[in-house]
């Protein structure tokens, strides 16, 4: 069994999917809040981004966010330009199950104060290096050592492969992790991609374009939900 996360990117209000994390590579969908609904009645993850957050810091779709989680009869982990305490406080006060961060991830004061909580670290990756500031900047960090560095106060993570992310091919993964949760994003565009990422030993998988281009159909993502 994988947990299946639908992904909904929000930018500017509206529900949208990127090309290697490019603002300027978008698809644009339509009302976020009838996407959470629609993906939600049978499957009980969602993934929730504020991608000008992500990419200026200024979260301009927190209300959006916070009337997806009031609608939805779901777990929602969050993320997008939560870069303090303040803004991961803010994040669990409106709903969310698990605040999702990356860039401050590197702050070790945060880490120390928030690895009590139910927090997802977001790994994004680009030639082995973790990118860092809505995938702008490269941090010059390999991947690994940020997870080495963080999987003694820290239990959730995603991996994302921002050289797959909205393509139609996901990256082979070797495991590099221990026994924490973790959940691959990128490229996922088919049902065998999605079992795959399961025999590499994720826990969850992300899927955005995917699901609103019909390239995968939700009834058979609730089937295999089941296996």
């Amino acid at each position: 069994m994988i947990d299946i996360y639908p992904a909904i990117d929000i930018y500017n209000g509206k529900a949208v999917s990127l090309t290697n994390g490019s603002i300027k590579n978008k698809n644009v969908y339509g009302d976020p809040v009838e996407f959470a609904i629609k993906f939600t009645e049978k499957i009980k993850k969602l993934h929730v981004i504020d991608l000008n957050g992500a990419l200026t810091g200024n979260k301009k779709n927190i209300k959006i966010i916070k009337e997806i989680i009031d609608n939805v009869d779901a777990s929602v982990q969050v993320g997008g330009g939560f870069r303090t305490l303040n803004d991961i406080n803010y994040g669990y006060s409106i709903g969310a199950d698990s605040v999702i961060i990356g860039t401050s991830a590197l702050n070790n004061e945060i880490i120390k104060n928030v690895s009590y909580n139910n927090i997802t670290v977001s790994i994004d990756v680009y030639n082995n290096n973790l990118k860092i500031k809505g995938w702008k900047e490269d941090s010059y960090i390999n991947y690994n050592d940020f997870y080495n560095n963080l999987n003694k106060k820290i239990n959730r993570f995603i991996y994302t492969s921002i050289k797959n992310d909205g393509t139609k091919n996901i990256e082979n993964v070797k495991k590099f992790w221990n026994n924490e949760y973790f959940m691959y994003a990128g490229g996922v565009n088919k049902i065998n991609d999605i079992i795959n990422i399961k025999n590499s030993g994720f826990s969850g998988v992300i899927i955005g374009k995917a699901i609103y281009e019909n390239n995968i159909k939700m009834e058979d993502l609730i089937c295999l939900q089941k296996e």
